[in-house]
């Protein structure tokens, strides 16, 4: 099944990367064209030096034009970023509960820090993040096919809503649930109060449960080592609600 992902901030969803620009290369060929456009339109006086051919400006300078051309042609294009990669989205579990949790996102240069609110059910994910002082950072739904967040400004660019699920499934979904969404060369694994997710043989997020509950895990540290941030899940409340 396919996964969508719609969202209201113009900014590419990611909890750490940025978008590849154009290449070097498409930029200089542009710029030769458009030197050479204007050299061959001009109409130039022809000269001669003692003991060479009369050979008109105009030739020499489409000459000096196809040198540089080619020498462009040399030029190695930038490596594009590569897009992260997102573990796929499971579908929704019940039974149908609210939770409230404070998450703390640590990067090599920042911190942040905020209070999630969750309402899962068998049918769809619903998750507001809200500062330490009460204002909105970010509404997301998951109906199972589609994420769709709304996003504030207050929050960072390193920050994306629909990472924050892949992570929350990532530490609290059965494990067997997981891993049959799993793309070839990927492997989630269970240890001792743990999770690792491999991509490639390249370990790339452990979880640990510092808090252990079969239930709901009440403290969680999730470290993505592709990405290097951590993150540190305490939940405050588990309620179940009547469906």
């Amino acid at each position: 099944m396919q996964v969508r992902i719609l969202s209201a901030s113009s900014q590419a969803p990611a909890w750490e990367f940025s978008a590849g620009s154009s290449s070097f290369l498409s930029r200089e060929a542009a710029t030769c064209m458009d030197a050479g456009g204007r050299a061959t339109q001009e109409r130039l006086p022809r000269a001669s030096l003692p003991g060479f051919p009369s050979w008109g400006l105009g030739t020499s300078v489409i000459c000096i034009f196809l040198l540089w051309l080619s020498g462009c042609a040399l030029i190695p294009p930038e490596p594009v970023t590569a897009k992260p990669e997102l573990m796929p989205i499971a579908q929704p579990l019940g039974p149908a509960r609210r939770i409230v949790q404070q998450i703390n996102a640590v990067w090599a240069d920042r911190q942040e820090s905020l209070l999630a609110v969750l309402e899962l059910d068998a049918k769809h994910i619903a998750m507001a993040g809200l500062s330490n002082d009460g204002l909105s950072l970010f509404n997301l739904t998951y109906d199972g096919n589609t994420v769709v967040s709304d996003k504030s400004p207050l929050l960072p660019d390193s920050v994306a809503p629909e990472f924050i699920i892949s992570d929350l499934q990532l530490a609290y979904w059965p494990i067997a649930e997981l891993q049959k969404k799993l793309p070839a060369g990927w492997r989630l694994e269970a240890g001792q109060n743990k999770r690792i997710l491999t991509v490639g043989n390249k370990k790339q997020v452990e979880v640990n449960y510092l808090s252990p509950d079969p239930v709901w895990p009440k403290a969680v540290e999730l470290v993505n080592f592709q990405y290097n941030y951590r993150l540190n899940i305490k939940t405050l409340s588990y309620d179940l609600i009547p469906e």
